[in-house]
């Protein structure tokens, strides 16, 4: 199984981070760390999630980029120290 990380960039909006959860759910990717911050100032969001899947990481970023308050997505896959 792979490991990526995800970094994504986003307006903060209040139901942002369930969207996104829900989106990486249903593409049956298993999410295994959230780190999530706000800007309120600048009103942007950042969020760093851990997924691992066997599936390509190129179908969960297509996914995640659509949807309408996201502004960037940059991947990474990391060592699985599992």
């Amino acid at each position: 199984m792979d490991r990526y990380l995800l970094d994504i960039k986003a307006n903060d909006k209040p139901v942002l981070l369930e969207r996104i959860l829900r989106v990486i759910r249903h593409r049956g990717f298993v999410i295994k760390k959230v780190d999530a911050t706000q800007n309120h100032h600048r009103n942007i969001a950042t969020i760093a999630i851990i997924v691992d899947s066997d599936r390509p990481i190129s179908i969960l970023i297509n996914q995640i980029e659509k949807l309408w308050d996201v502004t960037t997505v940059t991947t990474s896959q990391i060592e699985n120290l599992d």
